[in-house]
């Protein structure tokens, strides 16, 4: 079956909106209860920082606004992570806002062995993860299939 022209451009226009958030989360980084808005290397060394605590399964929360928008990461004792897309920049489209803005995933992990691939990209870990951000990010994909 042949693809119409419209479909074709919607598929491409979200596989790269994917791809931007993507790389925006890429950049995004942590720390212990902190606020991040900064240059590329104050997020990495910030996002270093949150991995470690949260490998520790330590309490630990961030806020880091990017060129995509503000995400929030938790860690607690008991070793859960929760990733929350606070808000996206007001460039973005509002389809996406209402897709992923306020929307959070939570993913369980053992001490030592927490995955850094959920701060440093998009759908990197996820899959063991639950909630309204994976799920809106899931059916993003899809539609970019």
């Amino acid at each position: 079956m042949k693809e119409t022209g419209s479909k074709k451009g919607k598929r491409g226009f979200v596989f790269g909106l994917l791809a931007v958030l993507a790389l925006a989360v890429f950049f995004a980084g942590c720390t212990s209860n902190t606020t991040t808005t900064g240059s590329p290397d104050t997020i990495l060394q910030e996002k270093a920082a949150f991995v470690t605590a949260a490998n520790n399964c330590t309490d630990t929360t961030a806020t880091i606004t990017d060129a995509v928008g503000t995400f929030q990461y938790t860690s607690t004792a008991n070793c859960t992570f929760t990733k929350t897309l606070v808000s996206l920049n007001a460039s973005e489209m509002q389809e996406m806002k209402t897709m992923l803005e306020g929307k959070s995933m939570t993913c369980y992990y053992a001490q030592g062995s927490f995955d850094p691939r959920l701060v440093t990209s998009l759908v990197g870990g996820i899959e063991y993860c639950s909630g309204d951000l994976k799920d809106g990010i899931t059916n993003m994909m899809l539609f970019t299939s």
